[in-house]
């Protein structure tokens, strides 16, 4: 039994269900002091890179270097992979990288339970504290499970889910995700380097792709009609009592949440529409893209470790009250990523006393 857990582990503290291959990402190197990471909307700031140096460079002999290992498809695990990889972490790291968390397939769905209760085990602190020590204990307490195999190059997930399944990866998923930023900010403040991290902006004007099956009563979709026919008719008052209460009835319901949103931001309530118009993000059943629910664990993590995250997306859920702030589904304007490389130059020069 116990020959059979060893052979079949690998080796690690915490029991991620995917692996690297041998000498994945071995060849990167950077010498920039600044360095940005992350996704495809680190990607996109990092287009803007030139503007940041110029910013930061006033009254320099010469303009201060940034480069950029941020890539399409990338998630918080082949960020963290990559940063390891370097014989030293640049001196600041900005860090944007919550729109392809679901991008490839990193975890059998078929071994999630046992997946599940290794981390229970991790989070166990003796057993942590032991792991810790001995790494290779690792391989004859956790389950042993069908690993993921990541090379250096992406591949999107083409697997088609049912929603049930969507909904148990998705959960699973926030857990992969706050492991793997915990371990990221740990690694940089053990080489005394600073991170800045992102909160990733999410078009909230976008209709939810799917509601989940069973997040709704029998009699929604009419209500859902009649919501529809009064917000044409500018009747926002009643279209509000009926939104509220339906909900209140399907919490959990993408489009219903996403409505309600609406009659709210007709009444300039805000607030609160901002609340259930994440709420629709975090409840549609085919959103591979942005959550708000990863922004949340930033945030949370950011504040945890002494790091000050710049809040990307509440700037432009600011705006966007009274501006257009997004190109498309995905991608803010020009001036918003203007803006927020703006912020990012005053705190970096603040940082480095310039």
């Amino acid at each position: 039994f116990l020959n059979h857990r060893f052979n079949k582990n690998h080796s690690s503290v915490i029991p991620y269900p995917f692996i690297f291959t041998q000498g994945a990402y071995s060849k990167l190197t950077t010498k920039a002091p600044i360095l940005i990471i992350g996704d495809r909307m680190a990607q996109r700031l990092a287009s803007f890179k030139n503007r940041l140096a110029e910013k930061i460079s006033v009254n320099l002999s010469k303009p201060i270097e940034i480069e950029t290992l941020a890539e399409k498809g990338e998630n918080i695990h082949r960020t963290l992979q990559k940063i390891k990889s370097l014989a030293q972490p640049p001196l600041i790291i900005i860090y944007l990288g919550n729109t392809d968390q679901s991008f490839e397939y990193t975890f059998d769905t078929k071994m999630l339970l046992k997946i599940q209760e290794n981390f229970t085990l991790y989070k166990n602190d003796y057993i942590q504290t032991a792991l810790m020590i001995e790494p290779r204990l690792s391989r004859l307490l956790y389950n042993p499970i069908n690993y993921v195999e990541l090379s250096e190059k992406i591949f999107e997930d083409q697997n088609k889910y049912d929603d049930q399944e969507y909904q148990k990866r998705t959960s699973f998923q926030y857990t992969l995700y706050q492991e793997g930023l915990k371990e990221l900010f740990q690694y940089i403040m053990k080489r005394n380097g600073l991170i800045i991290p992102l909160t990733t902006p999410i078009n909230l004007s976008i209709l939810p792709k799917k509601s989940c099956y069973g997040s709704y009563t029998d009699d929604a979709k009419e209500e859902v009609k009649n919501i529809n026919a009064l917000l044409l008719k500018k009747d926002y008052k009643a279209a509000y009592g009926i939104a509220h209460e339906l909900a209140l009835l399907n919490p959990s319901n993408a489009t219903i949440n996403f409505l309600y949103a609406n009659v709210l931001h007709k009444l300039n309530r805000f607030n609160e529409a901002q609340k259930y118009a994440e709420l629709a993000v975090a409840y549609d059943c085919q959103n591979m893209g942005a959550n708000p629910v990863y922004n949340a664990i930033l945030r949370k993590l950011s504040l945890k470790h002494g790091f000050d995250y710049l809040d990307f997306h509440k700037l432009l859920v600011d705006e966007s009250q009274s501006n257009f702030v997004f190109l498309d589904e995905t991608y803010p304007q020009d001036f918003y990523m203007e803006k927020v490389i703006d912020a990012l130059a005053i705190r970096i020069k603040n940082r480095l006393k310039l």
